[in-house]
Formats: structure tokens, sequence, C-alpha cells
């Protein structure tokens, strides 16, 4: 029984799936199976895939093409290892990845799941480090998915038995949605180390904007509304639509919208779902951060928004108003 089941499922990536099995094969921890999970791929990449000779390999091909959800699901369900290791099939992991990963499991019992740093290359370099805290985790959950897919790491039986595998339905945030689902029972963190390297190409499966954004939008108003039972569906919708997302055409409904995330803490106080002194520091930074933005991309139009402006100066730190005035000091 291997301690590992590394899940890469693949789709056409006959460019990069040599580099991305050969990253698995030549890991630091050996004691793994890779399952490498085929959904009806139009190119070559099956071929690649059966030239491999590595009794490590199991090689799955779908009938008809399932998605990438479903796809997953298979592979949780051939998958023999303790730990669940999620890998695409045009990425690169590092040599010390699983090693580094299973260590910080095995070493934090309570830990269910951890993702790693991830760094883009290809048409892309930037650097992604998630929550390094549990209870920071859970608070991030309400404005986007807290740990990097492609990198986590997680207990097999802690999603077992709750019952927690993907949802085809919520493509192509399947991941969020799980994740969201998750901290409900699991305690799922970050570890800093940059062990990951994401590909940015032209030929990847890109995610239609609108329907992510739709997908993303369901699944915070089910977890917000689930983490905080006492808050009336109308002010759960007023949080997201009106305190998540950018929607306020002035200065004004910005400073409004902070009543919504005063019902949040207020809500909060009764369930506890959430570390109060965090929630606050967070639903803060988000608030100052969308007041800083207005005011450097818009223009102040009549003494309204002047006083709208003047106001929202109280809230934010001496640091941040020296940035808006002399940004190139700090």
């Amino acid at each position: 029984m291997p301690k590992v089941s590394v899940l890469m499922p693949v789709y056409n990536v006959q460019k990069y799936i040599s580099e991305a099995i050969d990253s698995i094969l030549n890991q630091t921890f050996n004691d793994f199976e890779l399952i490498i999970l085929d959904d009806c791929s139009e190119d070559e990449t099956p071929s690649i895939i059966k030239a491999y000779n590595d009794p490590r390999i199991i090689f799955h091909q779908n009938k008809h093409n399932l998605g990438l959800a479903e796809n997953l699901n298979i592979g949780l369900k051939l998958a023999k290892g303790y730990y669940i290791a999620r890998m695409d099939g045009d990425d690169i992991s590092l040599s010390a990845r699983l090693q580094t990963q299973v260590d910080f499991l095995e070493k934090h019992t309570d830990i269910d799941l951890c993702s790693c740093g991830m760094r883009m290359f290809g048409a892309d370099n930037k650097t992604w480090i998630r929550d390094r805290d549990t209870e920071q985790v859970r608070i991030t959950m309400m404005f986007y998915s807290a740990i990097l897919h492609a990198s986590s790491v997680f207990r097999k039986e802690s999603f077992e038995k709750n019952g927690l595998i993907y949802n085809q339905n919520a493509f192509p945030a399947e991941d969020y949605d799980l994740w969201s689902r998750a901290v409900f029972y699991c305690k799922l963190v970050n570890i800093p180390d940059v062990l990951y390297l994401y590909r940015i190409h032209n030929t990847q499966v890109t995610n239609n904007i609108k329907r992510s954004e739709a997908k993303c939008r369901e699944i915070q108003l089910k977890y917000i509304h689930r983490a905080l039972p006492t808050l009336s569906e109308t002010d759960v919708i007023k949080f997201v639509d009106g305190f998540i997302y950018n929607q306020q055409q002035n200065i004004s409904e910005i400073y409004n919208s902070k009543k919504e995330s005063i019902k949040i803490i207020n809500s909060n106080n009764e369930s506890l779902f959430f570390h109060p002194q965090k929630l606050k520091r967070t639903l803060k930074k988000h608030y100052q951060s969308k007041i800083l933005n207005f005011i450097k991309s818009n223009e102040i139009n009549g003494l309204l928004d002047l006083y709208h402006v003047f106001i929202a100066l109280f809230h934010l730190s001496y640091k941040q108003i020296f940035k808006l005035i002399l940004p190139n000091v700090f």
C-alpha cells in the first residue's frame, strides 16, 4: 500500500506531460503511486504516458469525456494511498515537494490538508502563498479559494468519512466548492515553501469568466449562510454583492457597505465559526483596500464624494494615507 496517491488528471497536454510525470517520478519521496487519469485526450497524450515503464504509474482512460471533477472522483476511488496529492499534467513539482508536505502532515496530526507555495512560469512569474493559519483559511474562504488546488495533499480518510468529493456542477470552481465544504469537518492550511511550478500557456483550458464568477458567488452564498445561520438570506446576498464584489459606483456606497460587514461580525458572535478578532481584522483590511482602490482609480465628484472620502480616511492607517500622498516613498 503506497503512502501517497498522486492524482494527475490530463487532457490534451502532449507538449508538457513528460515533464510533469518526470517531476513526480524524480521526487525524493518514493512511496507513492501516480494515477494518471486521461479524459479522452485527442492528441498524443495517452501514447506518451503508455511509453513509460514504471510500476508506480497507474494509467486510467475514460470511455467518455467526464470533466475535471468527475475525473478526479474516479481517481479518489482508485487511490490506495493514505494521503492524496494533486498534480496537473502541464505543471512541475519540485523534487522535495511530496517529502516536505508528507513530513508536515505527519508532524501535525490535527491538520487534514496542506497546500504549498506555487510559482507561475511561462507567460507569468507571480508567486502565490496562501494563509498559514487554519482559522484564517476559514475566513479567506468567504472571499476566494484559500487553498491552491494543484499543490494540495490531504488525508484520504478525513475526506472519505465526511463524504467530501468533487462536484462537477461547480466547474470551473470545483476546488473552491470542495474546500468550502471541507472546512466544516477538516483543518486546512498552507505551508510557505514554494514547491510547485504552475505553467501559464496559451493552450491550457481557460475558464469561462462569467461562469466562474457565477459559481464562486454561488459557493460564497452557501458557505456564509452555513457558517452564519442567523443571517437572513437577504443579508448574505447584500454582503456578497455589496462588500465582497466591487459593484459600488461611488465612495458613498463603499462607505455604506461597511454596514454589511458589521452584520457578519454580529452574527459570528453567536455562532463563533470564525475567530472573532481575525474576522474583524480581515474585514477591516478588505474595507480599507476598497477605499484605497477607489481613491486611486476614480475622480472625486462633488461635495458628497469629498465628504465620504474625508470620513473614509479615518478608517485607514497612517501608512496607507502616506502611501496615497507619497506613493514613491512607501
